[in-house]
């Protein structure tokens, strides 16, 4: 009698994240998974225009019956406990009936890691990816210290409940540390896409863009934070010294009618141009055609101790890029990749778009170094340091950091 082997069931793991998107971050840590040979799920929140469960490149995507209303504070802390309570109660049934080996919790908000309690009770490992540092967010945002000390007594009550916490920047692990952390239980994974991913099935339309326009775009979220009103000052300072300048934001915010309005009192509402939100064949063409990229963020304790994707996209479309001078962004790239200014100084952003509209040999620098800059930063890299936290955490040795790559080497 002939006796036949089971093979054995790839290792199932779970990724919540309290968004209706299916964001593209969430997508490359999924599919690297599934390409490694895991079972992946995802729950997000629901989206109308998308099935309950689908399916993506070998990904299941579960949409649970939750929204985050804006209309008010109550409705949307009323949305963030909804899903809480959902997830937990979707993983708790799961778990009864088949362990996940791994159950992945992104933030925000930090307490969202807590709906694999039950998970964690029948033997699932629990990873916290911590995106951003939730009290200086609260501070920069709101101002207030006490809504910032339970936002730290969260975030470490999380860190402390997790197996393991990735987290995006090196400063953002010392940060977690200075707070009491174990360091050895965070890696450091770069947020940043790659050419595969961001460029796929896309190919430039047969316009050429116009050759006599300096176009500089900013895209994604427009809120006071993130300086779009200091580029339009910048634009209304440097529109007489660059006759051509352009400039076209893209992305969707509650500061929009202000960016808006400051634009038509200072006189550049004929050069500025709002897209709205675009979906990834249109900003593909727009960072296609464009001069110049820019990453405006002001100066704040949040914004000292993360980075943004904008860098990626734009260096993967070969454009240089003007940042503001910030800690985090410093201690990842010289001024031989990025054009600095200081953050939130009109004047000082002016002079940079001055620059780059008539230095050409500088541009060619500029662009020169990030092509290598976002290999070394891009998924492509970022991603053997993310899988190395799966299989530390298979073979028993999660309690460490895992791997030492660039995002480490370049905070010394």
């Amino acid at each position: 009698m002939l006796a036949f082997s089971r093979r054995p069931k790839p290792p199932r793991v779970l990724i919540v994240r309290q968004t209706d998107l299916y964001e593209l971050p969430v997508r490359r840590q999924a599919e690297a998974l599934t390409g490694a040979g895991y079972q992946v799920e995802v729950l997000i929140m629901r989206r109308p225009t998308r099935p309950r469960r689908v399916t993506v490149n070998g990904v299941s995507v579960t949409s649970l019956p939750a929204s985050l209303p804006k209309h008010s504070k109550a409705a949307y802390v009323i949305g963030y406990a909804w899903f809480f309570t959902l997830a937990t109660t979707t993983l708790a049934t799961r778990s009864l009936r088949r362990r996940y080996r791994v159950v992945q919790v992104n933030t925000m908000p930090d307490f969202l890691v807590f709906c694999a309690v039950f998970a964690k009770l029948t033997g699932s490992k629990v990873v916290a990816y911590m995106n951003e540092p939730s009290p200086e967010l609260a501070e920069t945002v709101y101002g207030s210290p006490r809504i910032s000390r339970l936002m730290v007594r969260l975030e470490q009550a999380a860190l402390r409940f997790a197996d393991h916490a990735v987290t995006v920047t090196p400063q953002l692990r010392a940060r977690y540390a200075e707070r009491g952390a174990d360091a050895t239980r965070i890696s450091v994974v770069l947020n940043g896409t790659d050419r595969s991913t961001l460029l796929a099935g896309w190919t430039p339309s047969a316009a050429p863009p116009p050759s006599d326009r300096f176009t500089v775009i900013c895209h994604g979220t427009i809120e006071d934070r993130y300086g779009q009103d200091t580029i339009v000052d910048a634009a209304a300072l440097a529109r007489d010294r660059i006759p051509n300048l352009e400039v076209v934001f893209t992305g969707r915010g509650s500061y929009v009618p202000t960016v808006l309005v400051l634009a038509k009192r200072l006189g550049v509402d004929d050069i500025t141009r709002f897209e709205g939100w675009v979906d990834s064949t249109r900003l593909n063409e727009l960072l296609h055609n464009a001069s110049v990229g820019i990453v405006a963020q002001k100066s704040s304790p949040y914004s000292n101790l993360v980075t943004t994707n904008k860098m990626l996209d734009y260096w993967l479309h070969g454009l240089p890029v003007i940042a503001s001078r910030l800690d985090a962004v410093q201690a990842m790239c010289d001024d031989a990749t990025l054009e600095y200014y200081e953050a939130g100084n009109a004047e000082s952003l002016a002079d940079a778009l001055v620059r780059l509209a008539d230095d050409p040999a500088r541009v060619r620098e500029l662009v020169g170094n990030a092509d290598a800059a976002a290999d070394r930063y891009g998924w492509s890299t970022q991603k053997g340091e993310y899988l190395a936290v799966y299989e530390a955490l298979r073979a028993g040795d999660g309690e460490r950091v895992v791997g030492r790559n660039a995002s480490e080497e370049v905070s010394r």
